[in-house]
Parts: structure tokens; sequence; C-alpha cells
């Protein structure tokens, strides 16, 4: 039975990059959720909190959760998600479902650890190794960017997503394609920042550089109609901005992405990340999960061990351009440059009671004004 459910506010710090990176304080706030069991089992679950990057408005929710889930089984996590959803419904998705994920990935994290298996075997799969995707901060330039990507590509990262703003995107990835090759998948995130009159546009200049996607190109982030039409004009991905499985199925039906990805701490948790996961399988899609790459990692461990669990090899997470403060972390798994394997029970992960803590939060802007 639930004991507990406590709230904590992590202020990790961002690792700083060589050259510095920018957001450095907006990206190291994390907010994580921890559930204790009157049989004293402990599982660890986190939240992203994306509303006005603050953790503000999710406390109040998960602490209705713990007055309702206090006392309940567990185990009967299908149960206890729909008590969260009904509970909130009238309040739609994006801070609900963030809420709800924090407590649904503590769930399975608890039934992981109490089986003594990792979530990856829990869905199926063995513990494969997972590709993951070093994804940037924003940096204050071109050229810094490009020092940057030089010494990560030295380092044997094989994957790189840049965040530069809109107005300097096109610029970065030519001199980046230019001063070093073609020889690793480069992606850019937009964060919706273009019109579709302007994100046409962008599309077609950035076409012969040879991305592996164009994320979020159109504003605002639920255009699908818009997000199709870009598709045709070269790889797009989307996902981070939608909440439940009926959105992704939609645009599934539509063939309107090359890469889904849906983020476990924003759509609600494992339970129906694990649902979509059947679905991206059944459709063949190509997926990339989200998560924001400010440290966290308890979110990308729930990533890793769904994707490790299904087995597709070509599937990919989005990670920090580090690896697993370990001052910071228990971790159980592998990780390198290229990739993460899950191992141990449960997420397999797990942050030490020595986590830097604040009440504050900075507010991170991605569109210039």
């Amino acid at each position: 039975m639930i004991r507990e459910i406590e709230i904590v506010n992590g202020s990790i710090p961002l690792t700083k990059t060589d050259p510095e990176q920018l957001w450095t304080d907006e990206w190291s706030s994390q907010l994580f959720v921890k559930i204790v069991t009157e049989e004293t089992n402990t599982g660890w679950g986190e939240v992203l909190p994306a509303g006005g990057n603050s953790r503000d408005p999710y406390v109040p929710l998960i602490s209705r959760f713990r007055d309702l889930l206090n006392g309940r089984d567990e185990a009967d996590y299908r149960t206890l998600w729909n008590v969260m959803r009904r509970a909130t419904f009238t309040g739609g998705y994006g801070i609900t479902t963030g809420a709800i994920s924090g407590v649904d990935i503590a769930l399975w994290d608890i039934m992981g650890r109490r089986a003594n298996v990792s979530l990856a075997k829990m869905f199926g799969g063995g513990e494969r190794k997972v590709k993951r995707y070093a994804s940037l901060s924003r940096y204050k330039d071109s050229e810094t960017l490009l020092k940057l990507c030089e010494r990560l590509l030295a380092k044997g990262y094989a994957a790189i997503k840049m965040h530069q703003s809109s107005s300097d995107t096109l610029e970065s990835v030519a001199l980046v394609r230019k001063s070093l090759g073609n020889n690793f998948d480069l992606m850019v995130d937009l964060n919706c920042a273009f019109s579709f009159e302007k994100a046409r546009e962008f599309m077609r200049g950035i076409e012969r550089y040879d991305l592996k996607w164009i994320e979020e190109p159109v504003w605002p982030p639920d255009d699908y109609d818009s997000l199709k039409k870009l598709n045709k004009l070269g790889p797009v991905a989307a996902g981070e901005n939608f909440f439940s499985v009926f959105e992704f199925k939609r645009l599934l039906d539509e063939d309107a992405l090359t890469y889904y990805q849906p983020d476990v701490a924003k759509i609600g948790g494992v339970t129906p990340a694990a649902e979509l996961a059947t679905l991206f399988k059944i459709y063949g899609a190509g997926v990339a999960f989200h998560n924001r790459p400010h440290n966290g990692w308890v979110g990308t461990l729930a990533s890793a061990n769904l994707v490790s669990g299904m087995g597709l090899s070509d599937w990919m997470i989005e990670t920090p351009p580090n690896e697993i403060p370990l001052e910071y972390f228990d971790f159980s798994g592998t990780i390198d440059q290229t990739g993460l394997e899950p191992r141990g029970a449960g997420l397999g992960i797990s942050p030490k009671n020595n986590i830097p803590t604040s009440k504050t939060s900075k507010l991170l802007k991605f569109h210039e004004d």
C-alpha cells in the first residue's frame, strides 16, 4: 500500500560544456516524485516542469494525488492512473498529464524493484543498448557551437541536436556541415519558431545539409496539417507537445511525421508511453523519445527501459551531452557516447539523498521578442 508521496524540487546543475552553453540556470531544475509503500519499497519518478518552466503548477496537483492514492495498492497502476486522470479530466492535458507522469513512473519503478527486474525485462525484452543522441543547450553564436560539436565528435558522440535560435539555425547548420562533414547525424530543434510560410522557406533552405530531422518547425505545435505538409519537404519530428495516445494515433493515421517524440515525463508516464510504443511498432514509425537534457535522468531512464524492452534498434532517446553525474545518482546500467543500456531493478537509477534542491526556477524563453 502507498504510504507516502514525496515531492522533491531538484536543482542538479547542468553539466557545463566547453565552450560553455547558455540556459545553464534555466535547465538546472528538476521535479522528482518519490513514493514509499507500507512495505518500505521505494520508487522514483520525474515530471518535466515545462509549463512556464516552473514547478509551481505541478506541485499542488501531485499533492492532490497524494491524498487520493495514499493507502491504495501500488501494483494496481492502471486503476491509479485512471483515478488521477479522472480527478483532473476537466483540466485537459499538459500540466495535468505532466503531474501524473511523476507518480506513474515511480509506481513502475516500485514494481520493478519489488520483482528485482528492470523495466526493460518487464516490457518483454532483454536489457539491450539504446541509441542516444546529444541534445545541446543554446550557444551564443555559430562559431561557439562549432567548437563544441567538434569536441563532442572527438569524444565519440555520433548524433547531435542543436537548439539555436530561429535566426541563426541555418547559418549554424551550414557552418557545422562545411567544417565537420556529414559522417554523423545532425538534427535541429526550432521550438515552434516559425509560421507555416516561414517554416516552408526554412525547410527548402536547409534541405541540402542532410539533416536527420527538423524538430517542431511550426507554430503552434499542434498544427497537424502544417506538420504533415512540411514533412513532405523534409523529415519532420514532433511529439513533446502532444499529450495523449489519441493525438499520436491521428498523426500516425495521417503519416504526418518522420519521427515521433513522446515524452514519458509529460504524457502521463510509463503507462500511456508503453501503449504508444506498441502502436509505434504496429505502424513501423520512426521514434526518438523526447527528454529535456537538464540532467534529471530519471525520465530518460524510463524512456531507455521502454525502448530497450521493445527491442527496436533504430529507436533513439534524447540525452544531455554528458554522462550521468554519479555524484547525484545511483545508476546500475552502462552508458557511453552512442548509447545507454538500462540494468538493475526498476528504472536502474535513483537520485541520491544529497541532491541539491531549490524552490525557485528561472523562466526559459525559447523565442525572441
